[in-house]
């Protein structure tokens, strides 16, 4: 597992063609080198990925983002996608742990992602990871609150 920097743009690219089967081809075919190598060379967007044999298995999209409050920044996770034939083997909850440990690291004041009720497997991802789940309505979002 690893974060994926300026200069990784190629495994970006095949990562996410990869593991984003549900992304219109349309979309697919934009995805630019150059704007992946954009998109990396920001310090505050994370791709974390999961590597088995040296293929793209998962990953986690997240953003630091600054607060207008205090200098501690907050993260949020966007989304996780892991293949198919690796899900339920902790291919996700590693990744979400990596992305846990650089908010410790960095010292980050909080995580959070969300999700719906009906997405069973999200729910239990993130709870399992230590995730606190706020209930509004179908959205859920859950926090990750230190030590991460």
């Amino acid at each position: 597992m690893r974060r994926l920097v300026a200069g990784d743009e190629i495994f970006a690219r095949r990562a996410i063609h990869r593991l984003k089967s549900e992304t219109p081809g349309v979309i697919k075919e934009k995805l630019r080198v150059g704007h992946l190598e954009h998109f990396l060379r920001c310090d505050r967007n994370y791709l974390l990925v999961a590597i088995i044999n040296e293929e793209p298995v998962g990953f986690v999209l997240a953003y630091r983002l600054m607060r207008v409050d205090r200098k501690q920044d907050m993260m949020l996770f966007y989304e996780v996608v892991v293949d198919e034939q690796y899900r339920m083997q902790g291919v996700g909850s590693e990744l979400i742990g990596l992305l846990r440990q650089i908010c410790r690291e960095e010292r980050i004041m909080k995580m959070w992602v969300s999700t719906n009720r009906s997405n069973a497997a999200a729910m239990e991802l993130y709870s399992s990871t230590g995730g606190i789940e706020n209930v509004e309505g179908d959205e859920i979002s859950f926090t990750f609150i230190p030590p991460f």
